[in-house]
């Protein structure tokens, strides 16, 4: 059995089973009598392996977050598997600012809709993010791409000038800062007239519509049991050459994350403080960026439904040029390492969480 000592994870500020293990210690708990240290990419001593968050380099990792980076870091011949989908409710719409003459969605035809572009970044997450939003809410209105004016801002910024380096075993390379700076540029540009609505979801729509008091024409639906839903897909992948070589330690991993799901459902009022403290909200809005059903939404699953919307997902990357090279799903997603958690909990191979 390969020796280990240190078990790496990054993870994105959003709602995931890992907020809940990572900030309440059962990953420590449940690796410290091997002597393994849980380390986030936060704490490591090179700018290279904190840009694993976005390029997936980092052996013995884990990652929870948003959908782009993987996709794209496969697509790039990324050594990484996806093990688990979380999906949670959020709030999603393209905006205008409150004065605006467009009242309705229809009235975006032949409007500029912003569309950023990171001119240092190799992985524009967000901008892929702002055009799937787009996508989506265009038809909902019987608009097109064709029927908009498109709009790009350039954004000289790199994503990891906003990034939280920290020597904290707990800390999360993004939080606050990095939430209110994602569109700093673009609502510049809304603000100035240079484009007429803007897209935005999650958290950093919450900040803006109770900061701004920004308008939605078009607002998805975002709750996860809703037709034609379009809520917040965030896989989790692993290192292939840990999968490879300890799949018992990723068995643990998602044992650990399926544990602290379940107890978020229990405990919604720690849950909501501890999202908050990842995603950089004040706690009351919480349930405006994503919606008070989201302490029962932190489990991780493959099932159809949430593989379907990932495969959705990734047709988009790649139908906008995305993608360095097609992905195959199937290679890409391990089914095993989760089935095996889920036996593991049955016979309690897993530290609990605590009760209070």
């Amino acid at each position: 059995m390969t020796p280990m000592n240190t078990l790496w994870y990054t993870r994105c500020p959003a709602p995931t089973a890992a907020t809940i293990a990572i900030w309440e210690g059962v990953l420590e708990r449940e690796f410290e009598p091997d002597g393994i240290a849980i380390r986030s990419l936060a704490s490591a001593p090179t700018q290279t392996q904190r840009e694993s968050h976005y390029h997936s380099t980092q052996p013995n990792a884990f990652r929870f977050g948003g959908y782009v980076p993987p996709l794209v870091s496969l697509s790039r011949g990324a050594g990484i598997r996806i093990v688990g989908l979380g999906m949670v409710d959020r709030l999603a719409a393209v905006y205008v600012l409150p004065d605006s003459p467009i009242q309705t969605g229809a009235d975006l035809r032949g409007r500029r809709l912003s569309v950023p572009r990171r001119m240092k970044d190799s992985v524009d997450w967000w901008r892929a993010t702002v055009m799937a939003g787009y996508e989506t809410a265009l038809p909902q209105v019987g608009l097109g791409w064709a029927d908009v004016v498109p709009t790009d801002i350039a954004i000289p910024r790199a994503y990891f000038e906003d990034a939280h380096v920290s020597g904290g075993g707990n800390a999360s390379l993004w939080g606050a800062r990095s939430q209110f700076a994602v569109q700093r540029e673009e609502i510049a540009a809304l603000l100035r007239g240079e484009v007429d609505a803007v897209y935005s979801d999650s958290a950093l729509a919450a900040l803006l519509v109770s900061f701004l008091g920004l308008r939605p024409v078009i607002t998805l639906d975002g709750r996860a049991d809703a037709f034609a839903a379009y809520p917040y897909l965030l896989p989790l992948t692993v290192s292939c050459g840990l999968l490879d070589s300890r799949p018992d330690l990723v068995t643990r991993w998602l044992a650990a994350l399926l544990r602290a799901g379940a107890w978020a459902a229990d405990h919604p009022e720690r849950t909501v403080q501890l999202v908050a403290r990842d995603s950089g909200l004040p706690e009351d809005l919480v349930s405006l960026g994503y919606s008070d059903r989201v302490p029962g939404m932190l489990d991780v699953s493959l099932d159809a439904a949430r593989v379907a919307a990932f495969s959705a997902r990734l047709d988009l990357l790649g139908r906008h040029g995305f993608l360095a090279a097609p992905v195959d799903l199937e290679t890409a997603i391990d089914p095993a390492p989760l089935d095996a958690a889920r036996r593991s909990l049955a016979g309690g191979g897993v530290h609990k969480l605590p009760t209070s």
